[in-house]
């Protein structure tokens, strides 16, 4: 947390407003927040509903022009707020936003660039154009994170907010750093990861016919990655719920069994 809150304050940039939204840590955050609570302009320490309802109690306490999270293992890049700012027109509706940096640490990472064309038909064929870790947009006191997102929130915010007729801007410069995590987490991670992509694609499809079909493809894509997932936690731990979900997968598609499709 520590590295995390330093990148922030480290950017030096003269209006910043600083929020920290903890979700009762039981570690060193509470002691590395008070250090440095004098650069904080708002901080708390309490459980909540998960990171939508974090992230939204600091939207709640915000009242910049600009706005953005930023995980407590993630990093702001040096200059990445003045680099923000350039590009910033006030009055318009902007989802400002660059390459990014991406790895266990800052020396195995590698860098990502933003994909293109900026469409919502391209954002959402891709689950999205950019990295979540350095990208701002023009405060909305209207919009929210949606609660009963847990892993895909930022995705279906950003959604909404191309929706609303937000234009992206984007800069090569890499703005943030993304830590990705041990296998093991990011395998939890990944059954609601995919669980959520199939959900948003299902009930928005409707409102976009022109790739209606495309958007149906891809959530059959991501239900057949979700039963490998599932089917290879259950060979690890139970083999009668291994037999019985291999049944399920193989009446809903038998190309569940073929990896990569």
């Amino acid at each position: 947390m520590e590295e995390t809150l330093l990148s922030v304050i480290g950017q030096n940039y003269p209006n910043l407003q600083l929020i920290i939204i903890d979700g009762g840590s039981t570690d060193n955050s509470l002691s590395i927040i008070k250090r440095y609570q004098h650069q904080i302009d708002y901080w708390i320490s309490e459980k909540d509903k998960g990171q939508s309802h974090a992230i939204n109690k600091g939207l709640d306490k915000a009242d910049g022009e600009l706005t953005s999270f930023l995980n407590s293992d993630d990093l702001l890049m040096p200059n990445a707020l003045f680099e923000v700012a350039q590009r910033y027109v006030q009055g318009k509706k902007q989802i400002i936003t660059g390459s990014w940096l991406e790895g266990p640490n800052m020396q195995e990472a590698i860098k990502r660039e933003v994909l293109t064309p900026f469409t919502i038909e391209n954002f959402i064929l891709n689950i999205g154009l950019f990295g979540q870790p350095g990208t701002f947009w023009s405060t909305n006191s209207d919009l929210r994170f949606n609660e009963d997102y847990h892993f895909c929130l930022d995705f279906e915010f950003f959604y909404r907010l191309l929706i609303d007729d937000y234009k992206i801007v984007a800069t090569l410069q890499p703005l943030g750093f993304f830590r990705t995590q041990p296998e093991a987490k990011t395998t939890l991670k990944q059954d609601v990861k995919l669980k959520e992509i199939i959900r948003f694609l299902e009930n928005n499809r409707k409102f976009h016919s022109n790739i209606g079909n495309d958007m149906h493809l891809l959530a059959a894509r991501n239900t057949r990655s979700l039963y490998r997932l599932q089917l290879l936690k259950n060979w690890k731990n139970s083999k009668l719920d291994f037999c019985s979900t291999l049944w399920s997968a193989i009446k809903y598609d038998p190309r569940v069994l073929i990896r990569g499709i």
